[in-house]
């Protein structure tokens, strides 16, 4: 049925509805209009509460720190294997000094007399070269004073010739009752010629002393 505007309003008619659009009835809240979007454009969805995009990255946890770990342990194992270490190193060095004692007192010793006496023969120094020889030196058996040694050392470069080189080719040592002794072999060369020394010596208030020698 039409709307006669000639009637009275309320006779079983409706008001007319804006732009053509039916009314609810009477009582009810009018619909909400939502205009339709405009041609090629999407309609507007709101993003969802919780923000989670496609692409986004996640959320750090931030959960409860971790407890460190103590290192009272480890400090303790350092302290132990610090303290072989040390041990070990005093213990080795102890080992070297008493070994380096010995060899200089047993072999370097005597080795060093030797040589130096053989360097002063090789001069022609004899009065140098005595003062290595004991006392009671000994010469092919026979005891000997700086001057009889000087001359059978002279004889002998009269003779063979003077030392050119000297070298040692063996020791021995020993030590019994708290006397330590040596027996030393020198090659001597005189002329081109070698030939072989035997020296035995003694050490005598921590100096080695010449005590006997077949020759020259």
């Amino acid at each position: 049925m039409g709307y006669d505007p000639n009637q009275p309003y309320g006779a079983g008619q409706q008001p007319p509805s804006s732009y053509g659009q039916p009314q609810p009835p009477y009582g009810q809240p009018p619909t909400q209009y939502n205009p339709p979007p405009a041609y090629g454009q999407q309609p507007y969805n709101p993003p969802s509460p919780d923000y989670m995009y496609a692409g986004a990255p996640p959320m750090p946890n931030y959960g409860q720190p971790q407890k460190k770990k103590s290192l009272r342990w480890l400090w303790i194992t350092l302290a132990i294997v610090g303290g072989l270490l040390v041990l070990v190193c005093g213990g080795c060095a102890f080992a070297s000094y008493a070994g380096i004692g010995y060899f200089a007192k047993t072999i370097a010793g005597p080795s060093l007399a030797v040589n130096s006496y053989y360097q002063d023969i090789k001069d022609q120094n004899y009065n140098q070269a005595y003062t290595y020889l004991d006392t009671s030196g000994t010469v092919q058996s026979q005891f000997v004073n700086a001057s009889s040694f000087a001359q059978v050392g002279q004889a002998q470069d009269k003779v063979k010739g003077p030392v050119t080189s000297f070298s040692q080719t063996n020791i021995s040592t020993d030590s019994t009752n708290g006397v330590n002794t040596a027996n030393v072999t020198m090659s001597v060369t005189r002329n081109g010629t070698a030939y072989a020394v035997q020296l035995q010596l003694k050490e005598e208030n921590g100096v080695w002393k010449i005590t006997s020698f077949d020759t020259i």
